[in-house]
């Protein structure tokens, strides 16, 4: 009668481990880190050319020109963001596969043949069209179909003389027009601190009020989207969780 229970502890011990395995929910994925990443190298050479001339010869107003003409181009959709309540939008604009073709002109910025039948994000596609379109040669700014990747660059190059876009952290530094606005997406991880190259989004500033920042963008809602974002009294974003913004990059253009 004693050596039952001695040959029952080691199964119920199992069983006890089996059953808090069982309860116990799986760990997300760990973001990437910024240290076990490859240098990018140099930007890559293009033979992409703008549909048009920029708007003016400054082009800090051309990227402004620019971005306000295609939000209206796609019916001015209008997203409102809050620090205390979900985003809401409160008017809808023409969506991507309505206008798949300008979605391609888009691409070929960063020479991709994709369009808005693709299911592809675009975003950064649209940033890339509106800065090369504005005039900029791409020793100031390198085009990329993803946001971390030319915002790294723009760190990058934030270290050497002449630079034009500056990354600031957003708690230090609060938007001007024709800045931009860049949040982390999808819990990417990605800060200053650790640019690993995650899902990002950035916005063009375009209008600055007391107490509210706008900043227009691709891809947003399926369109070209005029997003408003809160400012503190002193101008500086306010940290909204659907937005969560991990850089404003100052724009020194003339």
């Amino acid at each position: 009668m004693v050596e039952g229970p001695l040959v029952m502890r080691p199964l119920a011990l199992l069983l006890l481990l089996l059953s808090v395995a069982a309860c116990t929910s799986p760990t997300a994925p760990a973001p990437k880190q910024a240290k076990d990443l490859m240098p990018l190298g140099p930007c890559p050479p293009s033979s992409w050319k703008p549909e048009a001339p920029p708007p003016t010869a400054s082009a800090r107003t051309s990227m402004v020109l620019l971005a306000v003409g295609e939000w209206a181009r796609f019916g001015k959709q209008v997203t409102i963001y809050s620090t205390n309540a979900p985003p809401r939008t409160e008017q809808l604009g023409i969506k991507e596969r309505d206008v798949p073709q300008r979605i391609a002109d888009y691409w070929a910025a960063v020479d991709k043949s994709l369009s808005g039948l693709n299911d592809v994000p675009w975003s950064a596609a649209f940033i890339s069209w509106d800065i090369e379109s504005a005039g900029v040669s791409r020793d100031l700014f390198c085009p990329d179909q993803r946001h971390t990747i030319y915002v790294e660059r723009m760190v990058e190059r934030a270290k050497k003389p002449k630079a034009v876009f500056i990354p600031h952290a957003p708690e230090r530094y609060a938007p001007k027009v024709g800045d931009l606005i860049c949040a982390a997406r999808e819990n990417s991880g990605t800060t200053l601190q650790n640019l690993n190259r995650g899902a990002g989004h950035c916005d063009i500033v375009v209008e600055v009020r007391p107490g509210e920042v706008d900043a227009i963008g691709g891809n947003v809602g399926d369109s070209v989207t005029r997003s408003v974002f809160p400012l503190d009294g002193a101008g500086f974003l306010s940290p909204i969780s659907a937005r969560p913004v991990f850089t404003v990059i100052e724009n020194r253009l003339p």
